[in-house]
């Protein structure tokens, strides 16, 4: 029997956010024992009709469950089960299962899993989060074709059956075909040794707008002594048997979340207007179709930035034209007539290096962005198609990442004009008039900004990047996050020079960085002049609160003071003591 631990604290991956309370509900996938028992010449044909009509069979579900996970939550939660379908059609795999049967006269379960196992086993050698995804896509399709193969025994059968009330799912794992089906009305939060942010598990999580923490190294080791969880899916937190304290404290964050919540979802509909009557808008950065109902739900203006990147990583291979264009497009029409701004795929050949070879000693200054898509004409052209296929609402603008010269700009803006021309020729409804605009994140770009903007429509400024640039400070490397300072004078001179320049041409300019949602910049930025900022949804009503409590004559006289200062100490104490007398200690009230 095991002995119950004292309060434990154990780390994860912060997948899906929110807090849950509950008991743990323990899943384990029952093992499929399969025994080699030998079939006789006259039924192995028996054998391969029955792998056959069980694979149509795994397929028809499998196609099921797509749709389910489209209902709940859109494109990315069913492109899941393209994974899955792929699989299943892999005619490699099925001539292999086949081969199997006949040449070593056994069943066709015994079959699949030899065989599928031995694909699973040589994904999860590679060190690689993509590659262990897949293996874990293999082993579920491969248990659902065993399942419908021995219909008596049905291992892994519809998770919720065991649950009690409501309770908080633990396991080592839990497989796409497990959550798609999920009774929500039983599910409180979900906990996985294994998996990460873009796990399907955080996935179809945050898809179910259920807590989840993944990831959790040592979890089956402590978890079945536990009788009480708390997930905290903001920090990666789990907590076992949680003192009594310390219980109170999650529990009164708990009831102030979901009190905020509702005064949150009641202010997010005011208007985002200064004391002096200056309108600000205020966007959303997403990555996937599923925040749209959070740009919606929270009365975001639109979307400042759409991260394709997580797209990319997340799917089997390179996505194609067609599977892009889905996912814009659904975006578009999701959000009509709101904005959403589309970036360019801005990601390094160290995060596809499983679809794409490009040998990086350094990819944060080597081939990223334009950089990568340039070297790679036929994934460029395909995804800026796709864009501008999805444009015909007149929404949806482009921005062009991580650009360090004019050049770049002028050869985008080339191919853009001649892939219009193609898709009139072909027929295609486009915005003709799409709007293109350039990241100002790389020093360079900031220092030519007044030349860029007479090529372009519209900036965005990403301060994350620019400040790492700016100061040479890597902003995911702990032991130089003292010199990584958005405060930084340069960093705030930086912005100013884009800011004027782009008011210069008459151009807009958005900030859709870290800064743009941090309470003491506020002041500053509209100060400096900025009228649109993008931030994660859920700090929309945060925002506003914050601006309607302002005069942007007051922040100009603020920034002017702080463009003058010499250190990011000095700075943030100017900020401090302003947001003090005019804000107040309280922004959320």
């Amino acid at each position: 029997m095991n002995r119950k631990i004292r309060e434990k604290i154990l780390k994860g991956v912060a997948a899906s956010p929110g807090i849950a309370i509950g008991t743990p509900f323990f899943y384990v996938h029952e093992i499929l024992n399969i025994s080699r028992e030998t079939v006789p010449d006259h039924d192995i044909e028996n054998e391969i009709l029955k792998y056959k009509a069980a694979l149509e069979l795994t397929k028809d579900k499998i196609l099921e469950d797509k749709k389910n996970a489209s209902k709940r939550g859109g494109h990315e939660a069913a492109k899941i089960f393209d994974s899955h379908l792929l699989i299943i059609d892999d005619q490699v795999l099925i001539d292999e299962v086949i081969y199997f049967i006949s040449e070593h006269n056994v069943h066709s379960s015994y079959a699949v899993s030899k065989v599928m196992k031995g694909y699973q086993a040589a994904f999860e050698k590679i060190q690689n989060q993509y590659f262990s995804q897949r293996a874990f896509d293999i082993e579920d399709v491969s248990r659902r074709i065993i399942t419908n193969l021995t219909p008596d025994d049905k291992p892994g059968s519809e998770l919720s059956k065991g649950i009690k009330g409501r309770q908080i799912v633990v396991s080592d794992n839990i497989f796409p075909s497990d959550t798609v089906n999920f009774n929500k009305d039983h599910l409180l939060g979900i906990v996985t040794e294994f998996g990460g942010k873009t796990s399907h598990a955080a996935i179809l999580s945050r898809a179910l707008e259920v807590p989840a923490v993944v990831g959790v190294k040592s979890l089956s080791k402590w978890v079945n002594k536990a009788s009480l969880l708390i997930i905290d899916g903001y920090s990666g937190k789990v907590i076992l048997n949680p003192r009594p304290s310390t219980f109170e404290s999650y529990k009164k964050r708990q009831h102030d979340e979901e009190k905020q919540l509702e005064n949150d979802l009641k202010f997010s509909v005011l208007p985002s207007i200064t004391l002096d009557n200056q309108q600000i808008s205020i966007l959303s950065n997403i990555q996937s179709v599923l925040e749209t109902d959070n740009v919606i739900k929270w009365n975001s203006d639109g979307v400042g930035l759409f991260r394709t990147e997580i797209l990319f990583e997340s799917s089997l291979s390179i996505l194609s034209e067609d599977d892009q264009y889905n996912i814009y497009n659904e975006v578009s029409k999701k959000l009509y007539p709101k904005k959403v701004i589309i970036r360019i795929l801005d990601i390094g050949g160290d995060k596809l290096n499983d679809k794409i070879s490009v040998k990086e000693d350094n990819p944060f200054l080597g081939v990223r962005g334009m950089r990568l898509l340039f070297d790679h004409p036929k994934l460029l052209k395909s995804h800026l198609r796709a864009i501008i296929r999805a444009s015909s609402r007149k929404n949806i603008s482009i921005i062009i990442p991580f650009v360090a010269n004019l050049t770049e700009v002028k050869k985008t803006k080339a191919l853009i004009t001649k892939i219009k021309k193609e898709l009139s020729d072909e027929g295609f409804p486009f915005d003709n008039d799409i709007r293109i605009g350039v990241m100002i994140e790389i020093p360079s770009a900031a220092m030519i900004a007044d030349h860029i903007a007479k090529a372009v429509d519209f900036f965005s400024i990403g301060t994350n990047d620019l400040t790492q640039y700016v100061l040479a400070a890597d902003r995911g490397n702990e032991r130089v996050s003292n010199i990584y300072e958005s405060f930084h004078p340069a960093v705030i001179r930086m912005i100013d020079m884009t800011i004027k320049a782009a008011a210069k041409r008459n151009i807009n300019v958005g900030l859709c960085g870290q800064m743009a949602g941090y309470p003491l910049a506020i002041p500053l930025l509209l100060g400096l002049g900025l009228r649109e900022f993008s931030v994660t949804p859920f700090l929309v009503p945060v925002v506003k609160k914050i601006i309607r409590r302002l005069d942007t004559e007051e922040c100009g006289y603020l920034a002017r003071k702080c463009l003058k200062q010499g250190s990011s100490r000095a700075v943030s104490s100017i900020l401090s003591e302003f947001f003090g007398k005019k804000i107040g200690d309280n922004p959320l009230q």
